[in-house]
């Protein structure tokens, strides 16, 4: 046992849309950390109770709070003010990342491919994204996480319906080519890429329901690629994750066209920690158990 850790905070829950799911990734690395013998508490977050973290003193922080909140830079800002090392990115790469816009933007400035894209809003004609994209395309919210809002649009019907649709969830929204191909995702573990994860939902991407609720998708680790494909999907990742001067652990998703041409499509700073989530499932292939990972995540917090 590393007793360096001193005592733990697990930060879960929060107030985005993704509240439940958090509750369910934090309860597990709660418990796997009372498994292994540390000295942890843990805390419900809400917005009215951020000053109970100054309270409880804790020599450092896990956190396990996805979306607005928790992977957009807001907490890890107060962290850093209170002085509290905490695990995951900084709180500036955490804000870049969680804005899909700027991510691309970054992404793109570096030479690392990921899908074209157009800025829409609310007064945005759609003879405007015709004359840009080709149906389908995807359109979704630039700041939410867990494929929330997200709509492949066929159609012009479909493309306005999506459209309003975002419109009640976020005023900034993307357009994005759509990828057809496969869908890979790789786990980022201090600067380390695990193996890579195909991902095959059982409808047209992998959304909501695929990631949380279905029993259908399937999780194909080993990926199926050959050697060189797999360490190119691997540098790739690694080279997004530092593009965006991420630190800690990570998950990068992706997919691979029918050309084989492999294409970044986001980054998620604080990853699922679920018995569905997709960073276990890759450490297990490199023989790390979720308690081992548990703690190898938080040695990144050491300072």
């Amino acid at each position: 046992m590393n007793s360096s850790y001193g005592k733990i905070l697990v930060l879960m829950g929060g107030w985005s849309n993704e509240r439940e799911i958090s509750l369910i990734s934090g309860k597990s690395v709660f418990n796997s950390l009372i498994t292994s013998g540390q000295d942890v508490i843990e805390l419900d977050l809400k917005r009215d109770n951020i000053s109970e973290i100054k309270e409880l003193n804790p020599d450092r922080v896990f956190i396990v709070l996805h979306g607005k909140g928790g992977e957009d830079g807001e907490i890890q800002l107060y962290l850093e003010n209170l002085g509290i090392p905490y695990t995951g990115s900084g709180s500036e790469s955490s804000k870049i990342c969680m804005n899909k816009r700027i991510t691309k933007k970054i992404l793109l400035k570096n030479n690392i491919q990921t899908p074209n894209f157009m800025e829409i809003s609310e007064n945005t004609k759609i003879e405007d994204i015709e004359n840009l994209f080709q149906y389908p395309f995807v359109i979704k919210p630039s700041s939410e996480g867990s494929s929330i809002g997200v709509y492949i649009a066929e159609d012009r019907k479909s493309c306005k319906e999506a459209i309003k649709e975002n419109m009640k969830i976020s005023s900034d929204i993307i357009l994005e080519e759509y990828k057809s191909g496969k869908e890979y995702t790789v786990g980022i573990l201090d600067n380390f890429a695990l193996p890579v994860i195909q991902l095959i939902p059982p409808g047209k991407f992998y959304d909501y329901e695929a990631k949380y609720n279905s029993n259908e998708t399937k999780y194909i680790c080993p990926s199926g690629l050959d050697q060189n494909t797999e360490e190119e999907i691997k540098k790739l990742s690694i080279d997004c994750f530092r593009a965006l001067n991420c630190r800690g652990w990570g998950r990068v998703d992706l997919i691979i066209d029918k050309q084989n041409k492999p294409w970044i499509i986001e980054l998620n700073t604080v990853p699922g920690m679920t018995e569905h989530s997709l960073v276990p499932m890759a450490a297990n292939q490199k023989n790390i158990n979720f308690d081992e990972l548990v703690l190898k995540i938080l040695d990144t917090s050491l300072e």
